[in-house]
């Protein structure tokens, strides 16, 4: 549909945001029956979608649990709401309705298209929005929605040009504020805001952390494999396995992108993220207790990078020559939480800008796990990236924006056909 026009009559359902939720919310509400238009603020929809994974698009995990996500509301109504679809259906729909060929990266059990392609899975879904007889309207920036002034009348949405849409229903599916050069601003929110939601604070999730320190951002380059511990004081938030990249503004990679929610929550500034290197392949405390001629700077050069080995030991005040027969315990001591609890000087995160994903959001508690309807505003279903739920790196936040996409969009779709 051309963007100058305007879809005549109220709608039954608005799915606000043509990302990967509001797809599959509009898809599912027209196979429902209902007549469903999307709204798009970009002229092309998927711009998320077709930048994620390198392009590649991780469209889902291959295993999934609940401590695979997280929430500041309750685990159990997140619970509900995930094993709503099982993560087998949703392969299926993408493999089976969608005719998209899928494979499993093997070190990793991320599910990507065999094309490694993310415009696969865009195009695909528009086919599908198609073939379901909903309508994309785009580009169409919803800046207004007021609701229902009486019962049984319609929403009313009004765009940055003027142009307006009544719908019965509305999804809103807009996203956070991570990747803003893909047309991600926030803009949902403020609009669930003003229609009296509250927000759990956000912040950026899945991002990398920053440091100031040279010795560290000197390591630009060097990937190796470590346990990351974030700690807060003697209680341990959260513990992840994986590859840590060094980069030229600090620390990256599936690990710490995994636990970097830790340090960018509001008020986590005391959460200290610790490193083990390699903890699942060396004994680093039976290796320096061995004794004999050899260095210590040896032994940990046996295990890890040069550069990395020499920070560390730097880091833990013993010079590399030093033989592991003079190693006093405190000088033993001292490599061994280098090794095995090495705190990261984080100061910082790259922000919005790299973030994959926002934290924070509409609360679980504001709308109904059955339908994702707002307990604030009825008729209105929020879903993906609205709602206060994060995935780790991994697919699991398409996963997320799948499942509550296609709840909110059936759920809205009955809703209009039985009013």
């Amino acid at each position: 549909m051309s963007p100058d026009d305007v879809v005549p009559g109220p709608v039954d359902v608005a799915a606000v945001g043509a990302g990967a939720a509001g797809l599959l919310a509009a898809i599912f509400a027209a196979r429902e029956g209902a007549r469903t238009v999307a709204l798009e603020t970009r002229a092309k929809p998927g711009a998320k979608i077709r930048v994620s994974g390198g392009g590649r698009c991780n469209v889902l995990p291959s295993v999934m649990e609940l401590a695979d996500f997280h929430t500041s509301g309750s685990p159990r109504t997140m619970r509900n709401v995930l094993f709503s679809w099982p993560l087998e259906e949703v392969r299926a729909f993408f493999e089976r309705d969608l005719g998209v060929a899928l494979y499993v990266e093997e070190d990793t059990g991320k599910v990507f298209p065999r094309s490694d392609d993310a415009r696969e899975i865009v195009a695909a879904l528009l086919d599908a929005l198609r073939a379901s007889g909903a309508e994309l309207v785009a580009p169409f920036r919803v800046v207004d929605l007021a609701p229902p002034a009486a019962p049984g009348a319609p929403f009313r949405l009004v765009a940055d040009d003027g142009r307006e849409l009544r719908a019965r229903r509305v999804v809103l599916a807009t996203g956070g504020l991570s990747l803003p050069k893909t047309g991600s601003d926030g803009g949902g929110w403020e609009l669930a805001r003003r229609l009296g939601h509250t927000l759990v604070p956000t912040h950026p999730a899945l991002v990398p952390l920053r440091t100031s320190d040279t010795a560290w951002t000197d390591l630009t380059g060097i990937s190796c494999r470590a346990r990351l511990t974030a700690r807060r004081g003697d209680r341990v938030e959260e513990q992840r396995t994986g590859e840590l990249l060094f980069t030229h503004r600090g620390f990256s990679g599936p690990v710490v992108l995994d636990v970097s929610h830790n340090r960018t929550r509001p008020g986590a500034g005391d959460v200290v993220v610790e490193a083990r290197w390699l903890p699942d392949e060396v004994d680093w405390e039976g290796a320096l207790r061995r004794g004999g001629r050899g260095t210590v700077g040896g032994v940990v050069r046996e295990h890890l990078p040069r550069r990395l080995a020499a920070v560390l030991l730097a880091t833990a005040g013993v010079p590399p020559e030093q033989r592991l027969a003079e190693l006093t315990r405190e000088q033993r001591r001292a490599v061994e939480r280098a090794l095995t609890a090495c705190p990261l000087p984080v100061d910082g995160d790259e922000g919005y800008r790299t973030a994959e994903v926002t934290a924070g959001g509409v609360p679980l508690a504001e709308v109904v796990t059955k339908t994702l309807e707002s307990r604030v505003v009825p008729g209105l279903h929020l879903c993906g990236e609205m709602l206060d739920v994060t995935g780790r790196i991994g697919g699991f936040n398409f996963l997320w924006a799948w499942v509550t996409g296609r709840k909110a969009g059936r759920a809205a779709a009955l809703a209009a056909r039985d009013a």
